[in-house]
């Protein structure tokens, strides 16, 4: 059972990780675990404010039974529970457990903050709903407030009064969602204490991570929120706000990490990072004027990067970006609202190259509107551009954006069946297009890319292998010309409304 604590008595809140890899096949092929910053920086404003704190991380446990477990050992007043999409299920379990030791039950995170009402209208076998409050948009004053209002303690804030709550209205025979005001987001993000990393069971990381994969990595964050308006984006917590802490905290935090865990590498976990291109050099600045510099990883986008950027991430530490190339169509990009042309991906490329970091895309496939030429278009770039690695998803829609709205009538599930596991599938009607045709467009994708690096000397091969990869790329572009061919209706598409 992991559960820390900042008491060896009654904590005033448990926070809880519903992440269990141990049910997710996905997640355990992966074996890439991060503990959600979120909970930690909310266990830090919390102890700043002399709360008691204990952490529950779901991560490496078998089963339900380490919280019920948790539950009896620690007798929590109230518990805090975080959730995506994916861990739905797993969070809703745990709040049944939680309202059944009598604790007051609340819930952030991106899932609870885009769809309120899957979590405010859950109930346990027994009728009984078993969500009370939901924090959404940006959590740390918020769930300060609430605590003082739940607890009684300093300035007690009524809860009509507390920006950033949704809850049932339980004297409305159907259960109106109520939703106090928004939350301004904190704009001085130095305000706020480093993450409590304390505690969490940062050995059972790092043992993982080097039995999967030989290093581990830990997860940093410089800044909240994005400026762009990708359409299938879910902003929920943060928005399309961009706030950075000074970039001498961020770099003490990260001497405070090569000091104290010695990580192999960082994963900095910002939505992009070099929006604000000036930062991005003083960072640079700090980090080697306190001897901070620790192997890291982030995401960017094709637009932003160029050779002085790249060469001050370099001297930071860079060794890899992720970007969202997501297609080679422009078509498919202007309908995404990705913000980006086909020809910053290949600028992008070069540059990196040039500056000997490495490249992952993000590629996406089943958007709206897109057809096998578009597809042919995202080949054309793999092969042309050879990133070092790359990933692609079926297009699935997340509730609360846009393209959500723009295929809600069209949702092929909306229930447990989909939400709640990271195995990727087609979630909404695309006429002739299914699942077990883009299974096929991404077998295609990859063994494409993986011919052209071999042709080009990157990825080198025996001479055997490589016959054997031209044999097999050539059925799969069978197949994928075969199914794209096969009859069914094409679904019209649609801008989102609004747009």
């Amino acid at each position: 059972m992991t559960v820390r604590s900042t008491t060896s008595g009654r904590p005033d809140i448990l926070l809880a990780n519903p992440l269990f890899i141990s049910k997710d096949p996905v997640e355990a092929r992966l074996m890439t675990p991060y503990f959600p910053l979120g909970l930690l920086y909310l266990a830090s404003m919390l102890r700043q404010h002399d709360y008691q704190v204990a952490m529950f991380d779901g991560t490496f446990e078998p089963d339900y039974d380490s919280f019920e477990q948790a539950m009896q050992q620690v007798q929590p007043r109230i518990v805090g529970i975080t959730a995506l999409i994916t861990t739905r299920i797993h969070a809703l379990k745990l709040a049944e457990i939680a309202k059944r030791f009598g604790a007051y039950v609340i819930f952030g995170g991106p899932d609870p903050t885009g769809k309120p009402e899957a979590y405010l209208r859950h109930c346990n076998a027994n009728g009984e709903r078993v969500v009370d409050m939901i924090v959404w948009d940006e959590g740390e004053i918020t769930l300060l407030e609430l605590m003082d209002h739940l607890t009684g303690r300093g300035e007690s804030h009524a809860l009509s009064t507390i920006k950033g709550l949704r809850y049932l209205d339980y004297l409305d025979a159907q259960g109106k969602v109520i939703s106090t005001p928004h939350r301004p987001a904190i704009q001085d993000m130095d305000s706020i204490p480093f993450p409590s990393r304390d505690l969490v069971d940062l050995t059972a990381y790092r043992d993982h991570w080097l039995a999967a994969h030989g290093y581990w990595s830990l997860s940093l964050i410089n800044t909240r929120g994005c400026p762009y308006a990708c359409t299938w984006c879910q902003k929920g917590i943060f928005g399309r706000s961009y706030r950075a802490r000074s970039a001498g905290n961020a770099a003490e935090e990260m001497r405070l990490i090569k000091q104290e865990y010695a990580p192999d590498q960082i994963r900095v976990v910002d939505d992009i990072t070099g929006v604000d291109r000036e930062w991005v050099f003083v960072w640079r600045d700090e980090i080697l004027t306190r001897d901070a510099a620790i192997p890291f990883e982030c995401l960017s986008r094709v637009n932003l990067v160029d050779p002085p950027i790249l060469n001050a991430l370099k001297a930071s530490g860079c060794k890899k970006i992720y970007f969202g190339a997501e297609s080679g169509s422009q078509k498919v990009l202007n309908a995404m609202k990705k913000g980006i042309k086909v020809e910053d991906i290949y600028r992008a490329v070069a540059a990196c190259r040039e500056a000997e970091i490495a490249i992952y895309f993000f590629m996406m496939v089943g958007y709206p509107g897109e057809e096998m030429d578009d597809l042919r278009a995202s080949v054309k770039m793999l092969v042309e551009t050879q990133p070092d690695t790359f990933s692609t998803t079926i297009a699935y829609p997340l509730p609360g954006t846009a393209f959500y709205q723009q295929v809600r009538d069209r949702i092929l599930h909306d229930s447990d069946d989909w939400a709640f596991i990271a195995e990727n599938r087609l979630l909404f009607e695309r006429g002739k297009y299914n699942t077990f045709f883009y299974r096929w467009v991404q077998r295609w994708f990859y063994k494409e890319w993986q011919v052209a690096r071999t042709r080009s000397g990157r990825d080198p091969l025996a001479i055997h292998r490589h016959i054997l990869n031209l044999i097999e790329l050539a059925a799969y572009r069978a197949i994928v010309n075969m199914l794209g061919k096969l009859p069914g209706g094409k679904v019209k598409f649609e801008p989102a409304p609004g747009r």
